[in-house]
C-alpha cells in the first residue's frame, strides 16, 4: 500500500468538502424522497446510505483520474508529477577511485500518482530502484516546488554485496515539464539528476528498454 503524500492542511480541506457534499447530497435525497410517503427514519437512513456511497464513489474516481487534468490541478493546488520522466544521473561514484570524473548514466523515472498518493521507480540499464517514501512538497511563498523522496535499489552495484538506498529531492521547473535536483546514498555516494517528462502514460513502462522505446517513439511523433 502506498503511503498518503497529502499535508495536513490538504487532507482537513479533502475531508470538509467530503462531509459537505454528503451532507447536501442526504438533504437533496430526503427532500425527493418526501412525495413517497415513507416513514421519516426510513427516508433518513436511505438517504443517508445513498450519500454516503455516491461521495465515496465520486472522490474515488476524482482521486485517480479526473484531477489530472491541468486545469483543476491548478484549482486544487496539486501539481502533477505523473508520468514517464526520461535524463541524466551525474555520479560521483567512480569505478577506479575516488578522484575520477562523474559518471553520467541515462535514468528513466516513472511516476504514478493519484491525488492521495505518489509512487516512484527508476530504471537503467544496470540498476532498478523504487521509492519507500514520497512527499510532494510546496513553498506557498515562492510558489516552488519540489518531490521529495526515501529509494531503495533492488540490485546491487558490481562488486558490492549490500543493498543500496538512499534519498533525493528533485524541483518541478519548466511549466511542470522538468526535474532537477539532488540525491544522495548511503554507499556514499551523491550526484545530480535531470529529468524531461516524455509521456504521462505509464501503462506497461516497467524496465528501462520500454521506456527506451517509448522515448524513441514520441520522438519520432
Amino acid at each position: 500500500m502506498n503511503n498518503l503524500s497529502l499535508t495536513q492542511a490538504e487532507l482537513q480541506r479533502l475531508l470538509k468538502v467530503y462531509f459537505w457534499l454528503a451532507a447536501g447530497l442526504a438533504v437533496l435525497l430526503y427532500f425527493l424522497h418526501l412525495p413517497f410517503d415513507y416513514p421519516v427514519l426510513a427516508m433518513a437512513w436511505r438517504s443517508v446510505t445513498y450519500s454516503l456511497a455516491s461521495t465515496t464513489l465520486l472522490f474515488g474516481t476524482f482521486f485517480r483520474l479526473a484531477w489530472r487534468s491541468p486545469r483543476i490541478a491548478r484549482w486544487m493546488r496539486r501539481p502533477i508529477v505523473h508520468g514517464v520522466w526520461r535524463g541524466k544521473l551525474r555520479s560521483d561514484f567512480s569505478r577506479s577511485d575516488n578522484n575520477g570524473p562523474s559518471l553520467e548514466i541515462p535514468i528513466i523515472f516513472v511516476v504514478r500518482q493519484t491525488y492521495l498518493t505518489i509512487s516512484i521507480e527508476s530504471f537503467t540499464k544496470f540498476q532498478e530502484g523504487e521509492s519507500k517514501l514520497e512527499a510532494l512538497i510546496q513553498n506557498k511563498r515562492t510558489e516552488a516546488t519540489r518531490l521529495c523522496y526515501v529509494f531503495e535499489l533492488r540490485r546491487q552495484y558490481q562488486g558490492e554485496k549490500k543493498l543500496t538506498s538512499g534519498a533525493g529531492e528533485l524541483k518541478l521547473i519548466d511549466n511542470a515539464k522538468r526535474l532537477r535536483g539532488h540525491y544522495w546514498t548511503n554507499t556514499p555516494t551523491n550526484g545530480d539528476l535531470e529529468l524531461e517528462l516524455i509521456s504521462r502514460d505509464c501503462e506497461g513502462v516497467d524496465c528501462f528498454e520500454v521506456a527506451e522505446r517509448l522515448f524513441t517513439e514520441s520522438q519520432r511523433g
